[in-house]
């Protein structure tokens, strides 16, 4: 009896191991881009970027376009970089634009697809993955974007 249960629980632990995955990127069917782009935090047309919940949108960065978005001050995850591919149809040319009435969403004009700018997680299908992120690192007055 007690050998039923250890290989049971066993083949559970297996199957949801296998299902699951650490490297979220995998999951994320967006087309890969090489990138690597600075923003110079100095530089008067990014001041706004030194204000929590502004944006700057790089039109020509990632698959079709990146936004960085500033979530807080004072946090080494203060910048949040996301594709503005939307997910549910990847290798279109679906671009999920920021909802400027609340600034909170970005929501795709083709599907209607609703993501939050925060995390890049999907608030409203019928997308069924995050909108891809890339790395930032930021240094006193720059931010870099990479993958």
């Amino acid at each position: 009896m007690i050998w039923k249960s250890v290989t049971y629980i066993s083949i559970l632990t297996l199957v949801f191991l296998t299902g699951s995955s650490c490297d979220r990127e995998r999951q994320i069917p967006v087309p890969y881009v090489p990138v690597n782009y600075t923003v110079y935090l100095t530089n008067p047309s990014n001041y706004h970027l030194r204000v929590p919940g502004s944006h700057l949108i790089l039109p020509d960065e990632g698959n079709l376009g990146i936004i960085l978005y500033r979530k807080t001050m004072g946090d080494p995850d203060d910048f949040i970089a996301l594709d503005l591919t939307c997910t549910n149809e990847p290798y279109g040319t679906c671009k999920v634009q920021l909802d400027e009435e609340t600034g909170f969403y970005l929501v795709c004009p083709c599907c209607g697809s609703e993501y939050s700018v925060m995390d890049g997680y999907v608030t409203k299908g019928p997308a069924r993955w995050p909108l891809k992120e890339y790395q930032t690192a930021q240094t006193q007055n720059t931010v870099r974007i990479f993958n």
